[in-house]
């Protein structure tokens, strides 16, 4: 599946990936690879609990911010812009199984 604006190419989502702008999160070989501007990752992805978004309003610019939770723990944080997040977030969970 891929998202389209005007005449670019915005998002790219496959069952192993979600791309968009320099910025990638694949499933490759059992862990959780993110690169790009957003973060430089590798987590096992059975180690992986859910993931969730928040805002921080106290922040001058109120970007949302992913987090991958483990075991109790957060095991990333991802700066993702407002038109992604959800998608990223829909992305992932339904990879890890919770969807």
């Amino acid at each position: 599946m891929a998202i389209f604006t005007e005449s670019q190419e915005e998002a790219v989502i496959t069952e192993t990936s979600y791309c968009w702008k320099k910025n990638s999160i694949k499933i490759e070989n059992g862990y959780l690879k993110s690169t790009g501007m957003v973060t430089n990752t590798r987590i096992p992805i059975n180690h992986v609990d859910t993931i969730v978004y928040s805002y921080n309003p106290k922040k001058p610019a109120i970007v949302p911010v992913l987090k991958i939770i483990g075991r109790g723990a957060v095991l990333c944080e991802m700066e993702i812009s407002a038109e992604h997040i959800e998608g990223v977030q829909d992305w992932l969970l339904r990879v890890i199984g919770h969807s």
